[in-house]
């Protein structure tokens, strides 16, 4: 296979590797994508598609098996559809991630690094009186607003962004017509912000019985939406908040998988060679082990409730729908000794994405394995361009389902806390580079050969 170098960078100290990968590497500033505009295409309006996103939190890329995700598994080879092996999120946190997704652009543009804070959340996504973005991409250029706009009635089922308040908030953002956002993490005893057209906000709460588990509540709610009989194209928005910790399995699932035949990577519990400080650092022992192992299976019990639920909104979906299915970001399950993400390592910026149709009156370009690197920003103008939905704004990402390809992409993360720190970085198929940055530490900076040491041990 042909080898691609990364051709940007974030310093021009980095260290070469055989002088050919790090002399191409140029500054970051470099590195901002050439704008991309949407071309829509002819959709007469009697065939428009209807357009799902299903978006899990926290789901590792290698957990969409027939073992753990039978249902998804089986639409997938069922129907024309599209899986993207190198799926990656440039900023693998989920409010950063989610507003990347919903109106195309990174982080450095929309303005939303983390999820709390004066550069995280709801509020930074959200416009003065609302909230203190300052960005002109924000919740007034999102998916949502260019879909309604298009005549599509919309709608968010599940989590929206970290800071929303579930309890008191009657804000709901432009573009929406049925909103139903749960508070994040939620399982059992949450509460929701409900919308119906024409009727005013409700604040409900939901307790610890069967029939409140969260997963099964949202899927109820997609559907019954689904199947009002309104005989307009909708958009729909379905964030699960499962299997995201505490990794609460549906009663039905508890016990379902366990550790047994688990093989560790090599990376697990290990530091590579090179590591930053942060990583260095970390304590390990039998205990964190254990901790992996023990939450590891929960989450997979877990997803496996999730699975059940896209199965049943498979069901309930109407022919001609569109459905693209991802993660807002991977997890770390104790390789590099890290539980969890924010980390530039490949548990944690690969995520699972694949695009399905039902019955589509205009077939899908391609079917298949597509090898070529997307990102959480190409959400949009994949789906509004097959749609023939225009973007309200020029955007970074590219269209999945077009020829366009990227060599290599940004990575950025803005600390919450001082671990990890704040980096920045360039990924390609082939090669990571990134930069640490911890007050008045020494920089730190990583190369790997993500051919020759897909593990990222060995820090060059």
């Amino acid at each position: 296979m042909k080898r691609h170098d990364s051709s940007h960078s974030c310093s021009s100290r980095a260290r070469h590797r055989g002088g050919t990968v790090m002399r191409r590497l140029v500054p970051l500033v470099l590195l901002l994508p050439v704008l991309f505009t949407i071309r829509p295409v002819t959709v007469a309006a009697a065939t428009r598609p209807n357009v799902v996103i299903i978006m899990t939190d926290d789901q590792r890329w290698d957990t969409v098996t027939s073992q753990y995700m039978p249902q998804l598994s089986l639409i997938l080879a069922n129907n024309p559809s599209v899986t993207y092996p190198n799926a990656f999120v440039p900023n693998t946190l989920c409010c950063p991630s989610r507003t990347s997704t919903l109106t195309g652009d990174y982080s450095h543009t929309t303005g939303v690094f983390g999820n709390v804070g004066r550069w995280g959340g709801f509020l930074s996504f959200t416009p003065s009186p609302n909230g203190n973005s300052i960005s002109t991409v924000n919740d007034r250029t999102t998916m949502a607003v260019d879909m309604h706009a298009a005549g599509y009635r919309t709608a968010l089922i599940g989590k929206y962004l970290n800071g929303y308040n579930t309890t008191t908030s009657t804000y709901v953002p432009p573009g929406w017509n049925r909103w139903f956002s749960v508070g994040t993490g939620a399982y059992y005893n949450y509460r929701a912000t409900s919308r119906v057209p024409g009727s005013p906000i409700r604040h409900l709460s939901f307790g610890s019985a069967p029939n409140d588990y969260a997963t099964s509540v949202l899927a109820s709610k997609a559907i019954g939406w689904v199947q009002n009989g309104n005989p307009a194209p909708f958009f729909l928005y379905y964030a699960t908040t499962a299997p995201h910790g505490p990794n609460i399995p549906d009663p039905r699932d508890v016990g379902r998988f366990s550790t047994a035949g688990y093989v560790h990577p090599p990376s697990f519990g290990k530091v590579e060679d090179g590591a930053p400080n942060y990583i260095a650092q970390l304590p390990w022992s039998a205990s964190s082990a254990a901790f992996n192992d023990h939450s590891h299976p929960h989450q997979l019990d877990t997803t496996f409730g999730v699975d059940r639920s896209i199965g049943q909104l498979w069901s309930a979906l109407p022919d001609n729908t569109i459905v693209l299915f991802m993660s807002d970001n991977g997890l770390s399950w104790g390789e590099h000794r890290w539980s969890g993400k924010m980390v530039p390592y490949n548990e944690a910026i690969r995520i699972p994405l694949a695009i399905a149709g039902k019955n589509l009156v205009n077939p899908l370009p391609t079917n298949g394995t597509d090898p070529r690197i997307v990102l959480n920003v190409d959400v949009l103008p994949t789906l509004e361009g097959y749609a023939g939905v225009t973007s309200g704004h020029a955007v970074e990402g590219l269209d999945m389902l077009g020829t366009s390809a990227r060599s290599d992409f940004v990575l950025e993360h803005w600390f919450e806390t001082l671990v990890p720190p704040t980096y920045c970085g360039v990924r390609s198929l082939d090669w990571m580079y990134v930069r640490y940055n911890r007050y008045e530490e020494p920089v730190k900076e990583g190369l790997y050969d993500e051919v020759a040491d897909p593990f990222e041990m060995n820090n060059l």
